[in-house]
């Protein structure tokens, strides 16, 4: 896979890298690294109180930031799938979480994504590729032009060919349809 190697490399020392999911391409970087996540957001111009989206190749990875019991059932319903989860959280950091008191999180059945998940063995921040405001990036072109420095991975998107749906797990509230 075109730039698989380099940036899972990028990735493990705290860079930002690009990648096609579900529907457009995306943003990543280690979540347990402040400075990885602030890079991204600074790259995006994106607020840190909006929050981040999680994506993982296993629910296994969701655990450091949500009660598992408590949910699995109800993420499981969606899950694995182009279907975001707003979950609430006692663990999320700051950076990730925003101004909330829950966490975004994705179980991604996107060839490319699940295997950056899996060769990472962790969840990642997964960020549309785009500046705060503007559309999101539906080539590899668009995101190489705006974001020069990042590692990108090739790959085909899903067919959503938009963000995925969010809703909150408590209140079945769409945040995103």
């Amino acid at each position: 896979m075109e730039g698989f190697k380099e940036a899972l490399n990028d990735l493990r020392l705290g860079e930002v890298i690009a990648y096609p999911s579900e529907g457009v391409w995306g943003l990543g970087c280690d979540p347990r690294n402040k400075k990885a996540v602030l890079k991204l957001l600074n790259l995006k111009k994106r607020p840190m109180d909006k929050g981040l989206i999680l994506v993982a190749s296993n629910i296994s990875q969701m655990e450091p930031y949500i009660d598992l019991r408590k949910y699995k059932t109800k993420l499981m319903t969606k899950w694995p799938g182009p279907h975001t989860w707003v979950v609430p959280t006692q663990t999320a950091p700051k950076w990730i979480r925003g101004e909330f008191t829950s966490v975004a999180l994705r179980l991604t059945e996107h060839p490319v994504l699940k295997l950056i998940c899996e060769d990472f063995q962790s969840a990642i921040v997964s960020s549309s590729a785009n500046l705060q405001g503007e559309k999101s990036s539906s080539t590899k072109e668009e995101v190489k032009r705006i974001f020069k420095d990042v590692s990108i991975i090739g790959g085909e998107l899903g067919s959503l060919r938009k963000g995925t749906p969010i809703q909150d797990v408590q209140t079945e509230k769409w945040i995103r349809k």
